[in-house]
């Protein structure tokens, strides 16, 4: 499962945020512009839990902001839209 969300106002360089769910661990991408163009920073987490309070707490992403996505086929990056 992957999703975004892109933020009403930037929080330091951040302006969209991207959390891919692995079957091993869950992904959080941060981004400093709306394009689509690779993640600026990233984080690991062990679960999707973990990486939605981040963004809740530190980053102030409610639960409308989140557009859920297709998952990246065999061989494309995991933090651009296809």
């Amino acid at each position: 499962m992957r999703m975004y969300a892109l933020l009403t106002e930037p929080i330091g360089d951040i302006s969209k945020v991207m959390i891919y769910e692995s079957k091993y661990r869950v992904y959080l991408f941060l981004f400093e512009t709306h394009e689509n163009m690779g993640a600026n920073a990233d984080y690991c987490y062990e679960t999707l839990e973990e990486a939605m309070e981040f963004c809740n707490e530190e980053l102030n992403i409610v639960e409308e902001q989140w557009v859920v996505i297709n998952d990246p086929k065999d061989g494309e990056q995991h933090d651009i839209i296809y």
